[in-house]
């Protein structure tokens, strides 16, 4: 019964784990086809014989004194899943035991009377088996991957031995047979710890026989005779994958999936720039902190010219204006006026012109006691800085140079060059710093172009003309007026 009992049980073992397999092929869980599954290893111990010849009198009845011969193995295993392992275990070894005063019929020799002496036994042992092995607590929701694995194991095998009883006293041969094969139910328990390739471990098998004469000694309170082994064993398995099935829980993906649900909603929860958008969805995580941005992350550009506004010279360029890469708008000719606005796009260099872009005068021809400064106010380009700098950033250069060649081709023109601020800070702190603006613009002509400084007079308005309201940038500028 114990035994149709455990063979059930294994039964059900095999076609849970059947299952299972099932199930991880259609929901994407790991196949077989991802790990390695053949191994083989060898197996070194002791026996103990369980039979009618141990030595049970007096006080040496203790399992030790009975566990006395070696034992060597061999083993070939397939993993069919992560749990359930087939294997194929060979094993030799000598049984052997001994008892004073025994009262046995010497076989064949049946009108001979039963004798009473003191005998023992030995039989060298050759056993294989067919094994199903299960891996108790691989499928672990604790931890990914345990490198220590306990385990059962129930197998069906068949072993030979030549039994040889003989007399303790004089050592008269009773019994002396030849090989003999018989069946066996292997029944194992285990644990072993993984070292790469390579698992080292103990087993303690327990072979369950189906008679009582392997010591050829037959008693009736005895129902069979049977031995255990006591073994540590190494075992390594082949291939070249990274993963041995044996070594992995199919709960990892399991696990794999929860850490990348972790990390989707870390990053959903997460905002690295500081933009207000969530890492998820944000498609610029490099904002620098403080820039107004889209609900997508991306930095605001309100004139649409493919510049952000953080970094556009000239954030408010005209629709579908042809831009630098510091936004400013194209301005082929160099007349100070973009082509988006420009009437004249081929204005001859020198030719003072309009906002529009049109002559209002050629090269040369100003300058002269004819043109008035209220004129020429707004005639030359003017130029932009920063918050609080007096700076001359490198993308108004060529407005600059514009200004340089009026002055160059019209040599009696003198210009007033004004410094304005936006509306920040104190009236007092505003006129110095215009004047700083007027001076760097005035030194940048001195000593770039050669303009002759008496030419040139930097004022400042400091915050009192506010030329454009609502938009400090377009505040903080240099302005280029002909003196009278």
């Amino acid at each position: 019964m114990k035994v149709k009992t455990l063979l059930v049980s294994a039964f059900l073992i095999t076609a849970t784990q059947f299952a299972f397999a099932q199930e991880s092929a259609r929901y994407g869980l790991p196949k077989n086809k991802d790990f390695d599954k053949w191994s083989a290893g060898i197996t070194v111990g002791l026996n103990w014989f369980q039979g009618d010849l141990n030595e049970k009198t007096g006080n040496n009845n203790s399992i030790l004194k009975n566990i006395q011969d070696p034992v060597f193995g061999l083993k070939v295993g397939y993993q069919i899943s992560h749990s359930v392992q087939v294997n194929v275990r060979g094993n030799y070894t000598n049984l052997s035991g001994k008892k004073n005063k025994t009262t046995f019929r010497v076989p064949n020799a049946v009108t001979s009377p039963q004798i009473t002496r003191n005998i023992k036994f030995k039989s060298p042992v050759y056993q294989g088996s067919l094994n199903l092995n299960y891996t108790i607590g691989n499928i672990s929701f604790l931890q990914r991957n345990k490198r220590l694995h306990f385990y059962g194991e129930i197998g069906l095998g068949i072993f030979s031995y030549a039994p040889k009883v003989t007399d303790l006293d004089n050592g008269t041969v009773y019994v002396k047979k030849g090989s003999v094969a018989e069946g066996f139910l292997p029944l194992s328990l285990g644990f072993k710890y993984q070292i790469k390739r390579f698992d080292i471990g103990l087993l303690a098998t327990f072979n369950k026989t189906l008679n009582d004469k392997v010591d050829q000694v037959y008693d009736s309170k005895t129902e069979s005779d049977n031995w255990s082994f006591f073994q540590l064993g190494l075992n390594y398995t082949f291939g070249k994958k990274q993963a041995m099935m044996e070594w992995v829980n199919p709960m990892e993906v399991v696990y794999n999936d929860l850490s990348d649900m972790k990390d989707r909603i870390d990053v959903m929860s997460g905002d690295k720039d500081k933009d207000g958008v969530s890492d998820l969805f944000d498609k610029d995580n490099s904002t620098p902190e403080g820039v107004k941005v889209y609900g997508d992350g991306t930095a605001l550009d309100s004139d649409g010219d493919g510049v952000p506004d953080n970094v556009d010279s000239d954030p408010y360029s005209n629709k579908g204006a042809k831009v630098d890469a510091s936004g400013l708008e194209v301005d082929t000719d160099g007349d100070g006026v973009p082509d988006s606005r420009d009437m004249e796009p081929n204005t001859p260099k020198g030719n003072l012109v309009n906002f529009q872009g049109m002559t209002i005068a050629p090269a040369g021809s100003y300058g002269n006691d004819g043109i008035t400064s209220n004129s020429a106010t707004g005639w030359l380009p003017s130029i932009f800085f920063d918050v609080d700098q007096s700076a001359i950033k490198s993308v108004y250069h060529d407005r600059l140079n514009t200004v340089a060649r009026v002055m160059i081709k019209n040599p009696k023109l003198k210009l007033n060059v004004v410094g304005n601020c936006d509306v920040d800070a104190s009236e007092q702190y505003n006129e110095k710093l215009g004047m700083k603006r007027a001076e760097a613009a005035v030194n940048h002509l001195v000593k770039v172009y050669g303009i002759d400084a008496s030419r040139l007079t930097a004022t400042s308005l400091g915050k009192k003309e506010q030329l454009a309201k609502g938009n400090k940038r377009m505040n903080r500028r240099v302005d280029f007026e002909v003196a009278k």
